[in-house]
């Protein structure tokens, strides 16, 4: 789907699982991809294929999207709602989600110091292969040589929105109040990056991020301030930034 993917493993030996890993990135690329004529979603949103004849994956896959869609007020959607666009785009929560399933599969195999990198987006486990936590930079959304900040992260997800790579991506953008990145940090990726899309989408209100308790925040706004918040105090290192 457009994006690049790398595992590290700390412990030695996970050549086979990493290579399992990789082979279900494939299948949910196969799955998945609106760029994919023969995809399941393309034949969905043709009308060729019901969603009770899809995959198990693809039917939880949707129904997660219908959820962050509703609690979210519909700043995160799978419906683009443009005739030149796919008629469903589930991009925004599959990278995650399929990482996160990655993650697992790596886990059941009995290694749990690792980081899988998807386009920017990480899961980290454990500790570095220093013995200590994974320095994970968010990068300057103005210069490509640069980081904007430097989060601490022993595990979890981090998942960042903005135009860094793929351009005005994200259909939709509402409001006045506009980012240059959202960066989410929290458990799961699958919905972290759901998260960075919705804040990215629509920066002006945030009181609905309430419903995601153990999530973090790290915004860089036009003026070129980073501001995170609370929760991320101590873990976060940035010159010029203060608290969200």
């Amino acid at each position: 789907m457009g994006t690049a993917v790398g595992i590290t493993v700390v412990d030695r030996g996970a050549d086979d699982a990493v290579e399992r890993a990789f082979q279900w990135l494939h299948w949910v690329d196969e799955t998945f991809s609106t760029y994919r004529p023969d995809s399941q979603i393309s034949r969905i949103g043709r009308g060729e294929l019901g969603l009770d004849d899809a995959s198990p994956e693809v039917r939880h896959v949707l129904s997660r999207c219908a959820e962050l869609s509703e609690s979210t007020g519909g700043r995160f959607s799978m419906r683009p709602g443009s005739p030149d666009l796919p008629a469903i785009d589930p991009s925004g929560l599959v990278k995650g989600w399929s990482i996160d399933e990655a993650s697992l599969m790596l886990r059941v195999d009995g290694f749990d110091r690792f980081m899988i990198n998807a386009g920017g987006d990480i899961v980290c486990s454990g500790s570095s292969p220093d013995g200590g936590s994974w320095p994970i930079g968010i990068r300057h959304p103005l210069d490509a040589d640069a980081v904007a900040a430097v989060l601490s992260l022993r595990g979890g997800a981090i998942a960042t929105s903005g135009t860094y790579e793929r351009g005005d991506h994200i259909w939709g953008r509402r409001g006045a109040t506009r980012l240059l990145s959202a960066t989410v940090v929290g458990p799961d990726l699958a919905t972290t990056d759901a998260l960075a899309t919705a804040v990215f989408a629509d920066p002006g209100d945030l009181t609905w991020l309430d419903r995601f308790p153990g999530f973090e925040l790290v915004m860089i706004g036009e003026d070129r301030v980073v501001k995170w918040t609370e929760g991320l105090d101590g873990m976060i290192s940035v010159e010029g930034g203060s608290a969200a």
